[in-house]
């Protein structure tokens, strides 16, 4: 039978229904053993599929960029960027968090298990991708900034303010950008080339964090961003770019490997600086005393 006649699912939730069938041998589409997996596993993880190139993904699950191509045919699409379609036309539609939520259902294990050997998976994951060049491209922003700026919307703003505030125990000239109600034009206007911008973002993607992104490299800001692929709209425009996995069963974006990457950025920077980080941060205990900040 002609594979290429068969009618391609239109969308995810049809997709996991040709998935199913497959299994359980109801369907005429027969795949190996080895392509099952990897269609199972671009289905669970939309977000990936749909921003990773072709040749990303194959080096994630281990196979060619050609055995992709034969698995999308198969499928009945007319290529590997057709099936890719599918993910990016679900990640349009904005069901982000209740299908984060609907997918958390059908799992019966021990939730705090399962979470937590999610959530290493995603650091081990995120230790692999981080490179030293990378490593030594982010201290050498940080350390040279005037002025250092972070940046996100919606549940990243937590990261970007967290960020913000351990920075700035370091060193002077830290902040959130558009903290101060004046908005992030403003923000933006105030800053240079000598100046750092610091932006997280994951799927779904902030407009706002986007359009933060392409501005600062419209006016020569570096920009350093965290992201989860290198698909993702913001990363074309970072200087320094880590990406880092979302994945898990929590509804929204896992971020554990987020905070461990975060600390350990932190903590290279602070040993970076030597005496000076002791310093700074005896002066700051110093205001904390002065001011009674610590409850007692």
């Amino acid at each position: 039978m002609n594979q290429t006649a068969i009618p391609p699912a239109a969308d995810l939730p049809e997709l996991r229904k040709v998935i199913a069938a497959i299994a359980a041998k109801q369907s005429s589409i027969k795949l190996g053993q080895r392509s099952y997996v990897v269609l199972l596993d671009l289905v669970n993880s939309p977000d990936t599929a749909a921003h990773s190139s072709i040749n990303q993904l194959a080096a994630n699950f281990g196979v060619s960029a050609s055995t992709l191509t034969r698995l999308a045919t198969r499928l009945g699409y007319s290529g590997f960027n057709a099936l890719q379609n599918i993910f990016r036309q679900h990640l349009a539609e904005p069901h982000f968090y209740s299908e984060r939520a609907h997918q958390s259902q059908d799992q019966d294990s021990d939730l705090l298990v399962q979470v937590a050997q999610e959530e290493i998976a995603n650091i081990q994951q995120m230790m692999s991708q981080v490179s030293t060049d990378q490593w030594q491209e982010a201290l050498e922003l940080l350390q040279n900034a005037r002025h250092v700026r972070t940046f996100a919307q919606r549940q990243f703003y937590s990261t970007a303010t967290f960020f913000s505030y351990c920075l700035g125990l370091l060193r002077d000239g830290v902040g959130v950008l558009g903290d101060s109600g004046h908005g992030v034009p403003h923000g933006l206007a105030q800053l240079n080339q000598q100046d750092l911008l610091i932006v997280f973002g994951s799927h779904p993607y902030s407009r706002i964090a986007v359009d933060c992104c392409r501005q600062a490299r419209a006016m020569e800001i570096p920009t350093m961003v965290f992201t989860d692929t290198h698909g993702a709209p913001m990363s074309s425009d970072a200087n320094c770019l880590f990406t880092i996995p979302t994945s898990g069963s929590f509804y929204s974006n896992s971020t554990a490997a987020w905070v461990v990457l975060i600390e350990a950025i932190l903590t290279a920077y602070a040993r970076r600086l030597g005496p000076d980080a002791i310093k700074t941060l005896e002066q700051r205990e110093q205001v904390f005393e002065q001011m009674q900040v610590a409850y007692s």
